[in-house]
């Protein structure tokens, strides 16, 4: 399975994607950046909509928003709710980020809330969505720090067993790391805005967060392991997490930037 299919196959598989945590989270990126009436706006990888219907309320009609996912059953849901809202001022797009073109100077605002990680080459897609900004437009964006969701423990069970496995977030896992790519691509008035939106966890919930198999990267060479392998790796997993547990139990990172940076 190629890892495009792998990252289709997965949202499209999460059912139960649409709630009120998804939607909060993903809409808070209206706190920093909010698109004006009469404007053009561009949701990257818009799931079931949320941003892109928070955006075209925002424009109104003399607006207009374009979401675009490659997660067909995503963008069923969102367009269902796009017609129980009767906006008419949403097109919606099933098409790859990574390959996706608009014309220059199209649009005020491109937004992407939590898969920006998911696209293997970051660099291409600030490159792009640089070029489809007008001149005062901004592009908001979220992503997470290198320790969140047990990353780090992952990693080093791999490393245990010889296996290098790279970490999604680490392309954008800190502050300086946001603003050196950001800067690269000719952004300025950078702002990144952290939100630890971490909990503790039960032992049993925090070892379970984790199959031993499964991470969405494209250089993923759990792909390729026999099963006998991912269950040692998986119990190296699990002895690291015993060995962060505390009274008030293992301590899950979800440590949130919301970044604006602007085309000047």
């Amino acid at each position: 399975m190629t890892y495009k299919q792998e990252i289709i196959d997965h949202y499209n598989g999460r059912k139960n994607y649409d709630n009120d945590f998804t939607l909060n989270r993903a809409i808070a990126l209206l706190d920093y950046a909010t698109p004006y009436p009469g404007q053009c706006v561009l949701d990257v990888a818009t799931g079931t909509g949320n941003i892109a219907i928070a955006s075209a309320h925002k424009v109104g009609t003399s607006g207009s928003v374009i979401g675009i996912d490659i997660a067909t059953e995503l963008l069923k849901i969102a367009q269902q709710k796009i017609q129980a809202k009767n906006l008419s001022n949403i097109e919606l797009i099933e098409v790859d980020a990574q390959v996706y073109q608009a014309e220059p100077d199209k649009f005020d605002a491109i937004y992407c809330s939590y898969a920006i990680v998911l696209f293997p080459n970051i660099p291409k897609i600030f490159e792009n969505w640089y070029r489809f900004l007008k001149f005062g437009g901004f592009i908001a964006f979220t992503c997470s720090s290198e320790d969140s969701y047990l990353a780090l423990s992952i990693v080093e069970a791999c490393a245990e067993h010889g296996i290098k496995l790279p970490n999604l977030h680490e392309p954008l896992g800190t502050p300086q790391r946001i603003q050196n790519l950001l800067t690269q691509a000719k952004f300025t008035q950078i702002e990144i805005h952290p939100r630890q939106m971490g909990t503790y966890l039960s032992l049993e919930k925090a070892q379970s967060k984790w199959n031993g198999q499964f991470w969405t990267h494209i250089d993923n060479p759990l792909r390729q392991l026999e099963p006998q392998k991912i269950r040692q790796i998986k119990a190296s997993y699990d002895d690291e997490i015993a060995a962060l547990e505390t009274e008030q139990g293992v301590w899950h990172e979800e440590l949130i930037y919301y970044v604006v940076a602007r085309k000047a």
